[in-house]
């Protein structure tokens, strides 16, 4: 489940970076910060630089739209666990090897591998 909440804390721990590339220009920008205090998933637009961002085509995500809230949860979002793969395939210890891992956390995969589609112009980053 999703909260929308207002940014009371800026206590960022175990912090990943939402990057998004204008294709036109292959510009990239850290659009948002995703992280991980305390067992809890955190999820916030960075403002100073969305505004470019939006000049350039960025729209804000489908399950993130309002851009002034903090949006957290115990789990992983949806729209992000969708990126990385399932941990019950047959070669996971292969991948999770790939990036250095003995076991599978999907926050320290999604940070390691950058969790990279090539259906879209988003990555993760440090």
């Amino acid at each position: 489940m999703i909260w929308r909440i207002k940014d009371k804390s800026k206590t960022k721990k175990d912090l990943v970076y939402l990057v998004w590339k204008d294709v036109k220009t292959d510009k990239k920008y850290k659009v948002a910060e995703l992280y991980k205090p305390n067992n809890t998933f955190y999820f916030k637009y960075i403002l100073e630089n969305l505004k470019e961002a939006q000049e350039n085509g960025f729209m804000p995500l489908i399950p993130f739209p309002q851009i002034n809230a903090i949006y957290y949860s115990p789990f992983l979002f949806a729209s992000f666990a969708t990126r990385l793969p399932d941990k019950r395939r047959p070669d996971i210890k292969k991948i999770l090897d790939t990036y250095g891992m003995t076991k599978y956390d999907e926050f320290e995969l999604l940070k390691r591998s950058g969790a990279k589609l090539p259906t879209d112009n988003y990555e993760f980053v440090k």
